[in-house]
């Protein structure tokens, strides 16, 4: 099987990302509760604010002041659902990268901000853990608005930031299955989160896994099937556009070769305000409880940090940037990436039955 296209070969190739033509945004609603100790009827007038936003000025005569009190958020139960034996019947392009057909701007490198190039030469400085972090240190940080890298969102459940994800569909976020809560509460993905800043922002509706895999319970019997695929609220591929997936190849391993990876460590900022992103690594597939399906992807090339958790391993190919693994844990020696069939087979199901 081919591995992904090299330096040379992407700076020469002309990609052919697949196009798709964006829904028709649906209708929002906003509600609010205003208290007032008059019982005037309100004069509502509506004005656009320079960043687009509508700001709803509500006036009340004979009062003396007006509350706006907003219902609290109340704690979900995000569902999830299993995948059982048999991989979803699905043709191979279905699970092909997808770009906005009105916006043609891919990048095969991200952009590093100038502002936060000193960031990268500061923590060259410092000591870096040799068990997730091997010297010198590949990770940069990066802000970049163009096709694939806005494709990366941040994770945030109600006990805080749990790790990072990516667009894998439509309306679909491919995850690390510990990043996830499996207990009562909400799931938020916001899409190229920057410091406080997100291009978007929904919530989970579904949870597709194949094992439930928290801290509690991680171990090499789980981490080749630390993955998930979130169905959100809004379809924020449609919008952004979305990743392919494909299963590792055994022939690609043990050879540094042009992977990427985007996530959002805690060393780089301990509240995940900074993307960061590497390149050229090599991974070796292995199978730790002997099963069919999931395998783990074990490099001592790879960065890795919490906080990336989640986070895509993937390569360009000529149609696009595939994801093959999902940043899962690290070991004494090694980091690890789950991958294999049933990560594809996990992606195919969420967006056949949640299309």
């Amino acid at each position: 099987m081919d591995p992904p296209l090299n330096e040379r070969q992407l700076r020469t190739a002309k990609l052919e990302v697949r196009r798709h033509e964006v829904a028709a945004p649906e209708q929002i609603t906003a509600s609010f509760d205003v208290a007032a100790d008059a019982d005037a009827k309100p004069d509502i007038a509506l004005e656009q604010t320079a960043d687009g936003r509508w700001r709803v000025n509500v006036s009340i005569a004979g009062t003396r002041a007006a509350l706006v009190e907003r219902s609290p958020i109340e704690p979900v139960r995000v569902p999830s659902r299993k995948l059982t034996s048999g991989l979803a019947r699905m043709k191979p392009e279905e699970l092909a990268p997808s770009i906005p057909v009105d916006r043609d701007d891919l990048a095969i490198q991200p952009r590093l901000p100038k502002g936060l190039r000193d960031l990268r030469a500061y923590r060259d400085d410092r000591d870096i853990r040799p068990t997730t972090v091997f010297s010198p240190d590949g990770r940069w940080v990066y802000y970049d608005e163009h096709y694939p890298w806005r494709c990366l969102v941040r994770m945030t459940r109600p006990s805080g930031w749990s790790g990072s994800g990516v667009l894998i569909g439509p309306r679909h976020v491919l995850t690390a299955s510990h990043c996830v809560d499996w207990t009562p509460g909400w799931l938020r993905v916001d899409v190229l989160y920057t410091n406080g800043n997100s291009l978007a922002t929904a919530y989970g509706t579904l949870a597709y896994y194949v094992q439930k895999v928290t801290a509690a319970n991680y171990s090499s019997t789980n981490l080749d099937d630390d993955y998930a695929v979130i169905v959100l609220d809004q379809r924020l591929g449609d919008r952004f556009g979305w990743f392919g997936a494909r299963t590792y190849s055994d022939s690609w391993d043990d050879e540094i070769l042009p992977w990427r990876n985007i996530g959002y460590p805690q060393d780089f900022s301990w509240t995940g305000e900074l993307a960061t992103y590497q390149r050229d690594f090599a991974m070796d597939e292995t199978d730790f409880d002997s099963d069919s399906g999931g395998k783990a992807l074990l490099s001592d090339t790879f960065d890795n940090w919490p906080g990336q958790s989640g986070s895509p391993v993937f390569g360009f190919w000529s149609d696009g940037p595939y994801v093959v693994g999902v940043t899962s844990g690290e070991s004494s020696s090694d980091n690890f990436i789950a991958g294999g069939d049933r990560l594809t087979g996990l992606v195919r199901r969420a967006r056949q039955e949640n299309p």
